[in-house]
């Protein structure tokens, strides 16, 4: 079963052209905004899937700005339809609030989902130029284990107590820290009680590529 993603602002017109070119459709999700206007949308984008048998979910987002609370969601229903056994075929970021495209779109790159557009004025879709692999493959297996460590740890944690809590050699762990760090993944900061104590930290929202 072939799955349209996508995510609807005030205009039809954003979401159909993908509905119309997408090969195999057997389904609709998209998500919306609580506003009026987005609301009429949906109804439209409903009523037009309705006519052509095509089985639709509008979700409708309560708060539409919110970025990371929307990849999250997002990347639990692309994950359920693959589970499920389902294709997502492509997903379309044409509409919705900035905050919710976008939202998508880190969802898109994390899981390696092919993205589309459709021009606003010419409503001609294209691809947007992702690589389709899960952005998760560019860490190592022990990156992954640390990432995972920090992000469940509670309170500040050294360089050396890591070691000891990961059973891995310090030089490995400062080797993993240095890539982490060079990737924006963690963050390494003097501990103001003690100067000669680095703490190591899971960057913000670190969670979403180890889930």
């Amino acid at each position: 079963m072939a799955t349209l993603f996508g995510t609807l602002g005030w205009r039809p017109a954003s979401l159909i052209p993908s509905i119309k070119s997408t090969e195999g459709l057997e389904k609709v999700i998209f998500y919306h905004s609580d506003h009026e206007r987005s609301r009429k949308a949906r109804d439209q984008v409903v009523e037009y899937c309705e006519q052509r048998d095509i089985p639709v979910r509008p979700i409708e987002l309560r708060d539409a700005f919110d970025l990371i609370q929307i990849a999250k969601r997002i990347r639990d229903d692309v994950r359920r339809e693959r589970d499920d056994g389902n294709e997502v075929a492509k997903f379309n970021i044409g509409g919705g609030t900035r905050l919710m495209s976008s939202g998508a779109l880190l969802a898109c790159v994390l899981e390696g989902i092919p993205t589309t557009y459709v021009h606003d004025d010419t409503l001609v879709e294209f691809p947007l130029p992702l690589l389709q692999i899960e952005y998760s493959a560019a860490l190592t297996p022990r990156q992954k284990e640390t990432l995972s460590f920090l992000i469940g740890h509670k309170g500040p944690i050294t360089q050396t107590e890591l070691s000891k809590e990961l059973g891995i050699h310090k030089a490995t762990v400062n080797h993993h820290i240095k890539q982490l760090r060079k990737k924006g993944l963690v963050t390494v900061t003097t501990d103001p009680k003690d100067s000669r104590r680095k703490i190591i930290e899971a960057a913000p929202f670190v969670e979403l590529l180890v889930e």
